[in-house]
């Protein structure tokens, strides 16, 4: 089977991203979610690292919305600086404002490190072996890299005409436990980590 190459999978998923039409991708998300809400990993994590979705990527506003207004777990979103990426504990949504890239995330909040817990992910694409493309900077792999993150639950969050069968993999990736979509979620047994429901916290860590 020939593999995808990550200048391929980028260009057609964007294009396929972009020509969704409001109503179909309300839809879709609508199903994703629904998916995603039911998926034991991130209820019983007590740390929840969602991705703040921009432009067309799939929606996770409402998913974090949900997370929050619940009050059970902790939640901890992504913040650039410079050229790496932390995690910033939150407890509402006004806390965010728009950062690098236009993403919204933290102004301010304390920084805490995502060791164990549930990992919402960004990408692309993504594979049935759980390779991941992302955007190129490079941010998620070299988080997971510098930091002992065995005990996260790593989701892939996506349409599901973002799953292809295979994606050439580079030695620094970082591959995903589950990928969810509008019509299914695919998971990795062989590398997905036990969720904690005790004592499954993020580690803090002070502010430069």
């Amino acid at each position: 089977m020939e593999k995808m190459e990550k200048s391929e999978a980028r260009e057609r998923m964007r294009l396929l991203r972009g020509s969704l039409d409001s109503t179909e991708r309300e839809k879709l998300q609508c199903q994703a979610q629904k998916r995603l809400l039911s998926m034991p990993e991130w209820r019983e994590a007590k740390w929840v690292y969602p991705f703040v979705s921009c432009r067309t990527e799939i929606d996770t506003l409402s998913f974090l919305r949900i997370v929050l207004a619940e009050g059970r777990h902790a939640v901890a979103v992504p913040r650039v600086v410079g050229k790496k990426m932390e995690f910033v504990a939150i407890s509402s949504m006004q806390e965010l404002v728009p950062g690098k890239f236009g993403i919204l995330e933290p102004k301010a909040g304390k920084i805490v490190t995502a060791r164990e817990g549930f990992l919402l992910m960004p990408g692309l694409a993504f594979d049935l072996e759980g390779n991941r493309v992302g955007y190129g900077a490079g941010f998620y792999d070299r988080y997971l890299e510098e930091n002992e993150c065995k005990g996260l639950f790593k989701a892939g969050y996506a349409f599901d005409f973002q799953v292809v069968d295979t994606i050439r993999r580079e030695e620094h990736d970082r591959q995903v436990d589950a990928v969810v979509t509008d019509q299914r979620v695919i998971r990795l047994l062989k590398s997905s980590p036990q969720v904690k429901q005790k004592g499954s916290v993020g580690q803090p860590k002070k502010a430069n």
